[in-house]
């Protein structure tokens, strides 16, 4: 067990929870950062809408990062967290290899896990001819023709705003019976549907190859989707008590209604953009370092607002 007692430990090292460490660190709080190193957004590869870093990979942004961090009371552990609690006034943190760690506080911002639809080959696809982000991606592919699948997830809101991109979208259903709403949006953007049934995507030259139950296929330039996502708390279960760190966010600098317990990144509200992340990483280091500030000194700092209650 690691003797030191952090000011925060920071699980997730992506924008959100570098970013984080840069506040913190910068506010001369002693940090552990904990990453295990397989975000949601490797596949992709590069990240965009970050200025001075459109374009750059994320691993090169993730090297820079950590070279910048070094210039304060920052340490990494490169392993995966198992559990988090809290005991008393302290965090508990257990890793899968460096053992357990205390901290007074704990900034988590894992992230989540995107559910690919369980059509054959589309995993292979993800985040080469197949995206979800059209601020992300779609410039890549601009002027080319776009599926959208619908299938799983009804994503004519995502096929509407595609238009901007190309002129030629089709949206597959994939035999879901659409409702009524759905269908009379796609009509408005100018979307025609394909309701049969897709048996596989497959690599082509153009993009991306869709094949129909009935053997016919269909080539694309890229096909985007929405996505079921899965938020990456297992390791706070016993502590949160919740479903997701949202629905226990108290305020908008990533505070929840635990105590200690703060949220940064793709499971905070509304933050599901490398850019927004890195900002809601910025405002929960604040957040803490104000709170230990009171904690240290009562009454040198107004009280922040009360908990909201879970949503």
């Amino acid at each position: 067990m690691d003797t030191q007692l952090y000011d925060t430990v920071i699980v997730g090292g992506g924008p959100a929870g570098l970013n984080g460490a840069l506040y913190l660190g910068r506010s001369r709080r002693r940090v552990l950062l904990i990453d295990s190193g397989d975000a949601r957004n490797m596949a992709a590869g590069v990240m965009h809408n970050v200025l001075t870093n459109d374009g750059a990979t994320i691993a090169d942004f993730r090297t820079r990062s950590r070279a910048e961090l070094a210039a304060y009371d920052v340490t990494f552990r490169d392993d995966e967290v198992t559990s988090a609690g809290c005991d008393g006034d302290r965090v508990v943190v257990t890793t899968k290899e460096s053992g357990t760690f205390q901290a007074r506080t704990l900034l988590y911002a894992a992230g989540v896990r995107s559910v690919l639809p369980a059509v054959p080959g589309l995993a292979d696809l993800w985040g080469r001819a197949v995206f979800e982000c059209p601020y992300c991606h779609a410039w890549e592919v601009r002027g080319r023709s776009f599926a959208v699948y619908g299938g799983n997830v009804p994503s004519e809101c995502l096929a509407a705003t595609l238009t901007v991109w190309s002129e030629d979208i089709t949206y597959l259903a994939d035999r879901r019976v659409l409702p009524r709403d759905e269908r009379d949006r796609l009509v408005a953007a100018g979307v025609p549907v394909v309701a049969d049934g897709i048996s596989a995507f497959k690599p082509h030259p153009a993009g991306v190859e869709v094949i129909f139950e009935d053997g016919r296929s269909a080539s694309y330039g890229a096909l985007f989707l929405h996505l079921d996502i899965e938020p990456r708390v297992d390791p706070l279960r016993p502590w949160l008590q919740a479903p997701d760190l949202e629905s226990v966010q108290a305020d908008e600098r990533g505070r929840t209604s635990l105590p200690r317990l703060y949220v940064a990144g793709d499971l905070g509200r509304n933050m599901q953009q490398a850019a927004m992340a890195a900002a809601s990483g910025g405002l929960a280091g604040m957040a803490i370092n104000a709170d230990l500030i009171r904690e240290d000194r009562p009454g040198s700092l107004p009280e922040p607002p009360p908990p909201q209650p879970a949503r």
